[in-house]
């Protein structure tokens, strides 16, 4: 359900708007779901839906970017935008452009490696800078730290349920993983549409296929499968719209 002020839009109001056909497709999901989903005017929902078609782009490209998969004491990126710190952060460098810096992952993938929580936050900053501009970017997320789920007035939430969208971020957990590799006890992905979901480490999979693979990466003689768990990751549009006008 979509409520704008008040209103609920119907499917024939949905029909009206000026939408990419990935748009469309995605606010005829939010007016099957049973969730509310709230907004203040249509231009607030214009922007969540070009918002989240951003995030879908974005995820395929840093999934086909080069980037690799590391653990927190293995993170690398190039030096001329970031600074890694001892505890695997990669801090953006004095005087250098925000929106240039998070592009250079996507365009010099090879120079990069971090874990999937730093690789969703990586995928909605680029997704907000294709939103709104670099130069909007730059004006609100001047400091930058990529760690784990560390975000800079980057509203992101988690509501348990699954009422989700494409855009939105997953997790499948891996209750029993190997205690020598505990970096895949879960995985975090970015649920494109039609059963696909981008997973830094692993690719662009089918949620079986993700759950398989967890599945060989489990401690010996495990019987607990991996599975995706009940929970949905997004950013506040609301909210960050309120932030950027």
């Amino acid at each position: 359900m979509i409520n704008i002020s008040g209103y609920w839009l119907r499917p024939e109001d949905a029909e009206k708007l000026n939408v990419s056909g990935m748009q469309k497709e995605i606010a005829d999901q939010m007016l099957a779901m049973p969730s509310s989903y709230s907004y203040s005017t249509v231009s607030e929902l214009l922007f969540e839906l070009s918002f989240r078609e951003n995030t879908i782009e974005s995820a395929r490209a840093l999934i086909n970017s080069g980037a690799r998969f590391a653990t927190f004491s293995k993170t690398y990126g190039n030096e001329a935008y970031w600074r890694v710190s001892p505890e695997g952060a990669l801090e953006l460098r004095y005087r250098v452009s925000p929106s240039n810096a998070i592009k250079d992952i996507f365009e010099r993938g090879s120079l990069y490696a971090f874990e999937c929580a730093t690789a969703i936050v990586i995928i909605f900053y680029m997704a907000l800078i294709k939103t709104i501009g670099g130069q909007t970017f730059d004006q609100h997320y001047d400091r930058i730290i990529l760690y784990d789920w560390h975000y800079e007035k980057l509203p992101i939430y988690t509501d348990k349920g699954n009422d989700y969208l494409p855009g939105d971020c997953l997790y499948f957990k891996n209750p029993e993983f190997d205690q020598e590799r505990p970096q895949w006890r879960g995985e975090n992905a970015i649920y494109l549409g039609h059963n696909q979901y981008a997973a830094h480490g692993l690719g662009i999979l089918s949620a079986e296929a993700i759950i398989e693979k967890l599945n060989k990466l489990r401690k010996p003689n495990a019987q607990i499968s991996a599975y995706l768990m009940s929970q949905v990751t997004r950013v506040d549009i609301p909210t960050i719209f309120q932030i950027i006008r």
